[in-house]
């Protein structure tokens, strides 16, 4: 994740000589990157309701901690207080581009915009500003739009309440954590499904990135200061392994590293077989909702290179309603690569909608192993603000987001670019899915 410091008015005035500041040293707590979720459905804040879309983000800060109300902070020489020195103009978006995304989960391509759906239109990337990002020469079906932050930004620790009696600050009061990985390991993830021997050409993630994306979550796990020793595992391997095709790791909960890297990590089974993630992603949510302890938070996430062998209507059903079921005390966070010609995006994002958590549609695998970390920090806090769309978008479709997010703090403030990014010769997707 690109970390962006803005540097703020207070250091710049005691840079030039100002003593207008002293109050502000280097011992202060500093804002130091924004770790964004994504979009989460308006209807998972029901004190939200006129609000398009929800954005949800933690930040962190120079104390190795994450920005929380009823701290003093430097950079407003108080106690962070929502509704009060934080509020919604303090959260700001530049205005963004929707990228409709085609059925094969890629930025649709137009030369004429009778290719685009009612009313996009068809520009490139320079045309639309964004020349300085790394999107393809081509032109793309886009709606432009104004992102208005409707509310003061609501925090929520799962934890203890960090500030009682302020309406914009909650606790779940959950201090522990369960959480269900279902992983699709299947044969195209080293590009072994046509010959049963690894081909990198032909692999969606030849250098196991998935991998890495587990260890970044369990560092993200344990970045808190206040870490919870309260946490609970899963993996549920859908690689076609066995009768029903499904590998639970541990039928037991795994509550200590040393147990998931040697049940999991160290025996993360050779890619194999077919993607039965549907079934794989029914075990995940009857192993939470029947033996995750009922005191903790739930969340289910699952890494998806294509569609299911198992996408019959009846599957996705079964799924469905148990989602429905068990309603919003399971959070579900979707990885999805674009790899395949038609893989069942749309189904994929009505179940994150129905689990209020977040989609997420890309191309390069890199991208798992680093919002997997943003996945781990948001599940023990994070902030969320209502957000609404100037652009009308026809329903039927996905759209990508292209906008850079603001938070201002006082006299300091930090950024996230929801765009194409380049980090080391890799190109990273930051957009923003959302699906209509």
């Amino acid at each position: 994740m690109r970390r962006k410091i803005l540097l703020s008015a207070a250091l710049a005035l005691v840079l030039t000589g100002c003593d207008t500041t002293a109050e502000l040293t280097f011992q202060d707590e500093q804002l130091i990157e924004t770790v964004p979720q994504g979009l989460v459905s308006p209807a998972c804040m029901a004190d939200m309701p006129d609000a398009d879309a929800i954005f949800r983000w933690s930040v962190l800060t120079s104390f190795d901690a994450r920005l929380t109300p009823g701290k003093r902070y430097g950079a407003l020489n108080a106690a962070l207080m929502p509704g009060s020195n934080l509020r919604a103009e303090d959260i700001t978006f530049s205005d963004g581009w929707f990228f409709v995304v085609d059925t094969a989960g890629r930025d649709m391509t137009c030369t004429d915009v009778s290719e685009c759906p009612e009313g996009a239109a068809c520009l490139t990337a320079a045309t639309m500003g964004l020349s300085q990002y790394y999107y393809p020469p081509e032109s793309f079906c886009v709606y432009q739009t104004r992102i208005e932050t409707l509310h003061v930004p609501r925090f929520t620790h799962f934890s203890s309440n960090p500030q009682p009696g302020n309406p914009n600050v909650r606790s779940e009061g959950m201090d522990g954590r369960s959480v269900a990985f279902v992983l699709d390991n299947s044969a195209t993830l080293d590009g072994s499904a046509d010959t049963g021997i690894p081909d990198a050409l032909k692999a969606t993630d030849p250098y196991e990135y998935r991998k890495v994306g587990l260890n970044q979550f369990m560092d993200g796990i344990s970045l808190s200061d206040e870490k919870s020793p309260r946490l609970e595992y899963s993996a549920h391997f859908a690689n076609g392994m066995g009768a029903s095709g499904v590998y639970d790791a541990s039928e037991a909960w795994i509550r200590t590293d040393a147990v998931w890297q040697s049940k999991v990590m160290s025996q993360y089974p050779t890619p194999s077989g077919y993607s039965p993630i549907w079934e794989a992603s029914e075990a995940a949510l009857l192993k939470l909702r029947d033996t995750a302890n009922v005191a903790y938070t739930h969340a289910m996430i699952a890494l998806t290179d294509g569609a299911p062998n198992d996408n019959s209507d009846e599957a996705h059903e079964s799924f469905r309603r148990l989602m429905t079921a068990m309603g919003s005390q399971t959070s579900l966070h979707w990885f999805d690569f674009e790899q395949t010609d038609k893989p069942p995006h749309a189904r994929y994002a009505e179940a994150v909608r129905l689990g209020c958590g977040t989609y997420y549609l890309f191309d390069n695998p890199v991208f798992f192993s680093k919002m997997l970390r943003n996945v781990a920090i948001n599940t023990e806090s994070h902030w969320d603000a209502g957000i609404k769309f100037s652009a009308r978008l026809p329903e039927g479709h996905m759209y990508r987001l292209a906008t850079t997010f603001i938070m201002k703090v006082g006299n300091s403030a930090v950024s996230f670019e929801a765009q194409r990014l380049s980090e080391q010769n890799e190109t990273i997707d930051y957009r923003l899915v959302w699906a209509r």
